[in-house]
């Protein structure tokens, strides 16, 4: 007897989400894991085989107790491509990675982005960075955006950006999403760095963590104007993206900067407009120094263990994480012991790009709630079985 449609996806969906977060299995282990029957199994994995979703593997041997050899199952990592994007005001960063998180294509072009002409000009970079693809010669299952703003992530609306110059909401959702055939999410861009990392340590499940972004770059309408240093914070608790009531976790001003006229998030020592902070290692120092003593307070209230690192890393990479542990210390009760994994994000500038696209793999492979509501967000887990 044929599985009905709607359960064939959701358990084609388990068995595909099983073997993306715990790596190649045989039919059997699948079997247990996701308490299937056989028969189901059967017809699942043979479907997925034909639609060249699975892809049979070596021969896995027997226990030591004895038993049938079985073929292991993995993804076909050929199957799709996934896009991220990070706009910035001066510039964006596009790469495609396959199934696995595997790096296909990446590109940083100097192009501005802002509120004015905002359509257009996402379109068109949209339209051109497919054909730029084509090559890759498989389906583009989505898009994620990473975006410098305060960004509505469940009604796809930007709430606010300084540095994109959004003084009011606008609604990416209804202007934007609705043009294409497949899905374009939209998040900040610290949150997307915080999604990278739950993609790329998911079979070890990552739990509760920080993600610091750090960024230099310059505003796009100011020709000769210094590289203006940002910082964004993503959090996870329980492997989920903490947004906040008002979708503006993760903010950041310092406690220090204390001037209502400033617009830097720490307050830094400007001797001409030209300055750059990047080239002043004591004020670069004292930069850091001020935004560990803020995380170190966070890492201590909230009790999170593990700290990310990323953006332009490469700036402070020889000195921020002994720092951080410093601050962390110092910010702590005396006589406790405390363990910290501080870490350098391994995707480097590409940590906003890549988590963007992270976003839409999670969104497939770990959430089952689009299958709820298919038509509504554009979502298609299994869109080859649009044909049956």
């Amino acid at each position: 007897m044929p599985i009905p449609r709607r359960t064939r996806i959701i358990n084609s969906s388990r068995v595909i989400r099983e073997l993306w977060v715990n790596g190649p299995m045989s039919r059997a282990a699948i079997a247990k894991s996701l308490d299937m029957n056989k028969s189901s199994m059967t017809q699942i994995v043979e479907e997925l085989i034909r639609y060249h979703v699975l892809k049979e593997g070596s021969i896995i041997e027997a226990g030591p107790k004895g038993g049938r050899k079985a073929t292991e199952l993995r993804l076909n990592k050929d199957w799709f491509y996934i896009m991220g994007i990070e706009l910035r005001s001066d510039s964006y960063t596009a790469l495609a990675i396959d199934i696995e998180g595997n790096i296909l294509y990446s590109n940083t072009v100097p192009q501005g982005f802002s509120s004015e002409n905002f359509i257009q000009d996402f379109d068109e970079l949209v339209s051109h960075l497919v054909a730029e693809t084509v090559f890759l010669d498989r389906p583009l299952l989505g898009i994620g955006i990473g975006f410098s703003g305060i960004v509505d992530t469940e009604k796809q609306i930007i709430i606010k950006s300084i540095s994109l110059e959004f003084e009011k909401p606008f609604d990416f959702g209804k202007s934007i999403q609705g043009k294409y055939d497949f899905p374009i999410l939209l998040e900040n861009d610290a949150n997307c760095g915080a999604w990278g990392e739950v993609v790329q340590h998911r079979r070890k499940q990552l739990k509760n963590f920080l993600f610091i972004l750090i960024e230099f770059w310059k505003h796009y309408h100011d020709d000769v104007g210094r590289p203006r240093p940002t910082i964004g914070i993503g959090m996870g608790f329980n492997g989920k993206i903490y947004h906040g009531s008002q979708w503006s976790s993760g903010e950041f001003r310092s406690m220090l900067n204390i001037d209502p006229s400033s617009c830097e998030q720490i307050a830094l020592p400007s001797p001409d407009s030209t300055w750059d902070i990047t080239e002043n290692p004591a004020a670069l120092r004292a930069y850091i120094k001020e935004l560990c003593s803020h995380v170190a307070f966070l890492t201590n209230v909230l009790d999170v263990s593990t700290i990310f690192i990323g953006g332009d890393t490469e700036q402070f990479a020889s000195f921020i994480i002994d720092l951080l542990h410093q601050e962390i210390d110092l910010n702590s009760l005396k006589g406790r012991e405390l363990h910290h994994s501080i870490k350098l994000s391994t995707l480097g500038y590409h940590a906003v790009s890549f988590g963007a696209a992270a976003l839409v793999l999670d969104t497939v492979f770990m959430n089952l709630e689009p299958l709820d509501h298919f038509e509504k967000s554009r979502l298609k887990p299994l869109f080859f079985m649009n044909e049956t």
